[in-house]
């Protein structure tokens, strides 16, 4: 009987992730042509890709990933999601402290990551601009 116990257990924990895991990637699927597109690693190891799709000369949709531990992932997240809605010239003025406010207090040993998050977002938006002057000529 306890073993039939312990397979349940297992049976509802694995469908518990791979419901998460679902929710999850669709939730932050990438994106389809980007105009702008960057993968940063940085010193730490951790690597951040940040993209952005533009409409009417705003950030229409956006998207991250890092393979780095979870602050990163709020990080980049949280770059992401202050590029929405943005022109190239308000997220020029997004930086780590506007990460950090965004996110709360971080450790001092992670405060690079909102700088890695910083640098991704910069140069997703210097690739859209790259792109965008390539496209229009």
């Amino acid at each position: 009987m306890q073993i039939i116990n312990i397979l349940f257990a297992f049976v509802v924990l694995l469908l518990l992730a791979l419901c998460w895991f679902g929710f999850h990637y669709l939730a932050n699927k990438p994106l389809d042509n980007p105009d702008g597109h960057a993968r940063v690693t940085g010193n730490c190891g951790d690597t951040m890709e940040i993209s952005l799709q533009f409409k009417d000369g705003r950030v229409c949709n956006s998207s991250a990933w890092t393979n780095g531990c979870s602050v990163s992932k709020m990080c980049v997240e949280a770059a992401a999601m202050l590029a929405r809605n943005r022109q190239i010239s308000e997220i020029q003025k997004i930086n780590m402290m506007t990460i950090m406010e965004q996110i709360g207090q971080l450790p001092e040993t992670h405060l690079h990551c909102a700088q890695l998050a910083e640098t991704t977002l910069q140069r997703a938006a210097k690739d859209s601009l790259l792109s965008y002057a390539t496209s229009s000529f």
